[in-house]
């Protein structure tokens, strides 16, 4: 697509309400993207968006081309859409904040957010649209009203950050972490390094700000491409913070002075709310200020929720799962305070060649460990099981819960943990019945 192509759709979308990509949650006088997928073909619904107040179609069947003057045909409807996020990005004089990582994305971008919205107004990434549909969305939702943007970025294969990058500009960046989460598409943990670092690759050759976890020694690593990182830990580091206490809720000092206590538990979030101190601080929010905000901070969405229910402490991380946030999820609720232990663990998704290895782990983890309530859940975790004689496997959610029923559960730490697919959170019910 030419840029005069761009700049003629950009002119309409100024004036429009926005995009829309489903024809069942069609916004009146907005520009319709025909998206294609494996079981869908947005081309088949252009005239219905337009009837259902579209303004503009933009489609990519040959057949659509010139039938009405309401629709622009394109040679593919994603890649124009990528391109009109892009030269939207163009338009903003604003910092972007982009993140990526394996581990812990959402949850450092919802911190951050809450953070910088303590001071400018910002427009951040929304639920799961972190991908090459999903961001080119979010940026093309950013206003002139809009002081700062966070865009976070998922990945399942080499060059898609890059792209991303590319797309929304970003001015500031940081890498949670990287382990071998989704290593499918990365083919090997080597792919998962190259694939993140894209977004340092990007900030080194733009001049933008680089923030290294140094509690990450890949992470770390790369810090040696920059001259001017900011650090996490140690002399590069802009905040000044300590901390006390990891279990069951973190604890941590700032300036030798003030101790504030978030509702996250592990030091895997003690990274995270560096991140999102230091991101403030950089934006001249000061750590007082931000520490107190992030104490309030409470997590939902099925991602690190914490549940006080009768005698027993539920934690509920069933939105993902992969080997490293599984391993610290579970040694993380086994420091918690009451005795009685109970681990519901589901199938980790998306691991390739290493799926086998990988659970065997988890199930050698929790025999070195001698927890005694496990119940794992899902095909793959029978390679967990197989470890523990003692433990339970069901093969879904669903016979999980025809098990636990007979059971009951007191002064425990319960830990709910599996990939999305496996839809753990549905056990949550039956957990509270059977609590006493």
């Amino acid at each position: 697509m030419t840029t005069n192509h761009i700049k003629e759709i950009y002119s309409i979308f100024k004036k429009s309400s926005g995009i829309s990509t489903d024809t069942r949650s069609i916004k009146e006088n907005s520009i319709y993207f025909a998206l294609k997928g494996p079981n869908f073909n947005g081309n088949n619904f252009a005239e219905d968006a337009l009837e259902k107040g579209s303004i503009l179609a933009i489609v990519d069947d040959k057949s659509l081309d010139g039938i009405s003057d309401k629709f622009f045909f394109v040679e593919d409807s994603l890649k124009a859409l990528q391109d009109l996020a892009s030269y939207h990005r163009s338009q903003l004089k604003i910092p972007f904040v982009g993140l990526t990582g394996s581990n812990g994305k959402t949850t450092t971008k919802n911190l951050i957010e809450k953070v910088l919205a303590s001071k400018y107004k910002v427009h951040a990434t929304e639920g799961n649209f972190n991908n090459h549909i999903g961001v080119p969305l979010t940026i093309l939702s950013i206003t002139d009203e809009d002081e700062i943007a966070i865009i976070e970025m998922g990945a399942s294969a080499v060059g898609e950050i890059k792209l991303l990058s590319e797309i929304s500009k970003p001015t500031i960046g940081l890498i949670t972490n990287i382990s071998n989460a989704h290593v499918k598409g990365f083919k090997n943990i080597e792919g998962v390094i190259r694939g993140k670092s894209e977004l340092f690759d990007y900030l080194l050759k733009s001049g933008g700000q680089v923030i290294i976890n140094d509690f990450d020694d890949v992470i770390k690593n790369f810090s040696k491409r920059f001259t001017d990182a900011i650090h996490l830990d140690g002399e590069g580091s802009i905040v000044n913070v300590k901390l006390l206490e990891s279990t069951p809720q973190i604890k941590f000092q700032i300036d030798d002075s003030d101790v504030f206590v978030s509702s996250l538990f592990g030091d895997y979030n003690f990274q995270n709310i560096l991140f999102a101190l230091t991101v403030g601080k950089y934006f001249k929010i000061s750590s007082e200020k931000s520490s107190k905000i992030l104490s309030e901070y409470t997590p939902d969405n099925n991602r690190s929720e914490r549940l006080d229910y009768k005698s027993n402490c539920i934690i509920l991380d069933a939105y993902n799962a992969n080997p490293t946030s599984m391993e610290k999820a579970v040694n993380a609720v086994f420091n918690f305070k009451n005795k009685n232990k109970v681990m519901i663990l589901g199938d980790m998704n998306e691991l390739g060649e290493l799926s086998k290895v990988e659970h065997i782990k988890i199930g050698e983890l929790i025999k070195k460990l001698n927890i005694n309530n496990v119940f794992f859940v899902g095909r793959k975790m029978r390679y967990a099981h197989d470890q523990n004689p003692g433990s339970s496997w069901y093969e879904n959610v669903d016979k999980l819960i025809e098990g636990l029923g007979k059971l009951s559960f007191k002064n425990s730490d319960i830990l709910i943990k599996g990939s999305r697919s496996l839809q753990l959170e549905n056990s949550l019910d039956i957990i509270r019945q059977i609590s006493v």
